[in-house]
């Protein structure tokens, strides 16, 4: 699609020349006091005869241009064309912390009570760990409402997407057992790009099968918000076909091992 001429063409932030703070004020000041002078005179001509008169047209097509060029600049300059890292790192943060949280929050599971969603805290680990989250650019997530809970895993990287839970078995065998118990909830999730793995594990004395889910988005999801909107509620929905899937068929998804990247 990127090569059709006849796509709309629109101002983007991949367009715009960045310009530190002290220049985007700089330029917007010379801009006002270009639009008021020109304002200004031309009010102070328009009440004298003669010739100056003549001069208030010239004026006010100034002032309208310097009107227009102002809230030009107030986009241009005030967009963020290219995303610092620590810019990234942040809105990374808020996608897992806020964002998915928030998404994730308003599962329901009408197994365990109707009309009532879960609760969902983000795990945050010791002071002594760099970022206070499992793993270099993930989160882990406690699901839970009544006798029920969950764990899961969800990483970001700019624009790939990963989602891990771990489910509790007795043998290896079980793999095959879970693929197929929960083969409608990744079939869906496949149609939008997601590729699941089913891997065997033994943690902690724990026997679980890691699913792994990772999707590569078309767009940067961290400087999209439609992006963003699309890929969390993405995940609350097959986190959310998940549970009711494991509630129905007997699996347990909680594990004493946070789920994450093995």
């Amino acid at each position: 699609m990127s090569g059709d001429s006849s796509s709309p063409k629109y101002l983007s932030a991949e367009q715009i020349v960045y310009l530190p703070r002290w220049a985007r004020f700089t330029v917007m000041g010379i801009l006002a006091i270009l639009t008021v002078s020109a304002c200004v005179a031309a009010i102070a001509f328009l009440f004298h005869a003669g010739p100056l008169v003549e001069k208030v047209a010239p004026l006010m097509s100034i002032a309208q241009a310097g009107a227009a060029a102002f809230a030009v600049v107030i986009f241009v300059l005030f967009a963020e064309r290219q995303l610092s890292t620590k810019r990234l790192h942040q809105r990374t943060d808020e996608f897992l912390e806020s964002q998915l949280k928030d998404s994730l929050a308003r599962i329901e599971l009408p197994q365990i009570k109707k009309g009532v969603t879960v609760k969902v805290n983000v795990l945050q680990r010791e002071e002594s760990v760099h970022g206070g989250r499992k793993d270099i650019y993930g989160a882990n997530y406690d699901i839970h409402i009544e006798n029920f809970k969950m764990r899961m895993w969800v990483g970001i990287n700019v624009k790939r997407l990963s989602v891990i839970y771990f489910a509790k078995v007795e043998n290896p065998n079980d793999v095959e057992k879970l693929r197929d118990v929960f083969r409608f909830t990744f079939s869906g999730a496949k149609s939008v790009g997601y590729d699941t793995n089913f891997e065997y594990v033994e943690i902690g004395g724990e026997r679980l099968v890691s699913i792994w889910s990772t999707v590569l988005a078309e767009f940067a999801i961290l400087g999209n918000p439609a992006e963003q909107l699309f890929w969390v509620q993405d995940v609350a929905m097959m986190t959310q076909s998940l549970a009711r899937t494991a509630l129905r068929k007997g699996v347990d998804l909680y594990s004493r091992e946070e789920p994450g990247p093995l």
